[in-house]
């Protein structure tokens, strides 16, 4: 009897290690684009609105035209403060400076990016009064360094 548990308890085993998922199904090439493909940029500021004792944050997206030069792989951005409007107030907007803005990006499918040297991360406040690179490695471990750097900083 123990000897039938034993065989049964191998067979077991044998069939979840050969699983099915391992049969039939398309082979994918590793993704080898390692670009990237938009930049945003917003300043965050308190709302004015309290949630669980905490102020709330507030952002406004900042108008950001690009300008990709592809041999250097450098991205040269022209931004403009948008204008004030109910909840970006002009008090709001009076305080926003090209020294304490958030950034973020689109890149390729299945990259990622991480911030060279002293570059903050994504997400964290950033000084772009200052030129800042980023790696981009494709999903296949091919890897390109983008300089991001801002060329205007304009109030409209």
């Amino acid at each position: 009897m123990k000897r039938i548990h034993i065989i049964g308890l191998a067979a077991v085993i044998m069939l979840i290690m050969n699983s099915c998922l391992k049969k039939g199904l398309p082979e994918y090439e590793n993704w080898d684009v390692n670009n990237i493909d938009n930049v945003y940029v917003e300043y965050r500021y308190e709302s004015g609105k309290i949630l669980n004792d905490k102020p709330v944050v507030a952002y406004q997206r900042l108008n950001v035209q690009k300008n990709v030069i592809a041999n250097s792989n450098t991205i040269e951005l022209s931004i403009d403060v948008p204008l004030a409007s109910s909840t970006f107030t002009e008090e709001i907007r009076s305080k926003v400076m090209q020294n304490n803005l958030w950034m973020y990006m689109d890149i390729s499918t299945a990259a990622k990016v991480t911030p060279v040297g002293n570059a903050p991360k994504l997400g964290d406040p950033t000084d772009l009064t200052k030129e800042w690179q980023y790696q981009v490695t494709a999903a296949n471990g091919d890897a390109k360094t983008w300089t991001i750097k801002v060329v205007s900083f304009k109030k409209l």
